[in-house]
């Protein structure tokens, strides 16, 4: 009887030392070796349908202008928006967070922004050509964390983050 209770002891450590040593480290050490390859193909892929979009068109349908070329006639305007949300593997974080400790750009961090910003502009680029749209004007992209937990005094900086791209399309 003692021995069969100690042998279940022995079995609850033995599934603590899995669960909370061996799942995370194999876990980190997994998104060390496949998160640049999983960024690399998404990067490709963005860069293809970009390619595809100016290929088609002829020219970038997306515009900071706040109004339309001047002696052109719009027929019709309307409200276009894309999102994404998209976080930093666990490699990349502990990257950023070693780099945060002594200063300096984080290009681990700035991969992912500049990952998110190009995608939910293509996003939108695709949008507006499903809606039928000519032209997007007076387009905008926000930026915001969405699980910035909070832990104790401290902030997670670790959330995921939201990008929002938004203007207005236009058709002759």
């Amino acid at each position: 009887m003692a021995l069969d209770a100690e042998l279940i002891g022995y079995v609850l450590i033995l599934i603590l030392l899995v669960v909370f040593t061996v799942f995370p480290l194999t876990a980190f050490i997994y998104s060390m070796i496949f998160a640049r390859f999983h960024h690399a193909s998404n990067h490709k892929k963005l860069l293809s349908r970009e390619k595809y979009v100016m290929q088609s068109l002829g020219k970038d349908n997306l515009h900071t202008l706040s109004t339309p070329v001047p002696d052109r006639k719009i027929s019709k305007a309307g409200l276009v928006m894309s999102n994404i949300t998209v976080a930093p593997s666990w490699w990349q974080l502990f990257l950023g967070t070693i780099r945060s400790i002594f200063g300096g750009k984080i290009e681990s961090y700035d991969k992912v922004l500049a990952y998110g910003r190009s995608e939910v502009m293509q996003r939108l680029r695709e949008q507006a050509i499903g809606e039928g749209w000519d032209e997007v004007i007076n387009v905008r992209v926000e930026t915001s964390m969405v699980m910035n937990k909070v832990k104790g005094k401290n902030m997670n900086k670790s959330g995921t983050l939201e990008f929002l791209a938004y203007g207005t399309g236009i058709r002759e």
